[in-house]
């Protein structure tokens, strides 16, 4: 459960006590000032409920298109594998890969990066958060920053940025 999930159910708890607090209040006739403190923290958990509702259904709506545009990349990427075959190679290696690509792929090999690992390491270079990357791999941030971490061991690199710069770097050469 995040953190938003979390403070829902309590903004939605704090409500309905509160909620039956007034009326139990209204019927002992207590004075109309305390009624009106409880009405508006009745009113105030209920809008932080509704906002981060709608924060908790935007970042899913986001979740969902980035998982749907990595499932196109990855559906290309298996379609273009396909068709390499078929490709007259130029500027590339055995494969049909173009040359940046491959060099980027032996570089992961040359590091001995696992296969997640590597999805990780693209994904970083992407620009994802560890948090965006777990949710698209269905795993948990903290795999997520384990393998993030063991690439820029593997790596010689300290950072996200580093390994980004280094990527540049590797296709400009």
């Amino acid at each position: 459960m995040t953190i938003d999930r979390l403070l829902m159910v309590i903004f939605l708890l704090i409500a309905f006590a509160n909620i039956s607090d007034v009326i139990a209040d209204y019927h002992m006739q207590v004075a109309t000032w305390h009624l009106a403190i409880e009405g508006i923290t009745v009113v105030i958990s209920i809008a932080a409920f509704i906002v981060l509702w709608k924060r908790v259904l935007g970042r899913n709506r986001e979740l969902q298109q980035v998982k749907d545009a990595l499932t196109r990349h990855q559906q290309r990427e298996r379609d273009s594998a396909e068709n390499q075959e078929s490709i007259v190679k130029v500027d590339g290696d055995e494969d049909g890969s173009p040359a940046s690509y491959t060099a980027v792929k032996s570089w992961f090999k040359q590091w001995k990066l696992s296969p997640s690992e590597q999805e990780v390491a693209v994904l970083l270079i992407k620009g994802l958060s560890f948090n965006e990357i777990a949710e698209v791999r269905n795993t948990k941030e903290k795999t997520v920053r384990q393998q993030a971490s063991s690439v820029y061991a593997k790596s010689g690199l300290s950072g996200r940025n580093n390994l980004s710069a280094w990527l540049i770097e590797t296709l400009l050469d």
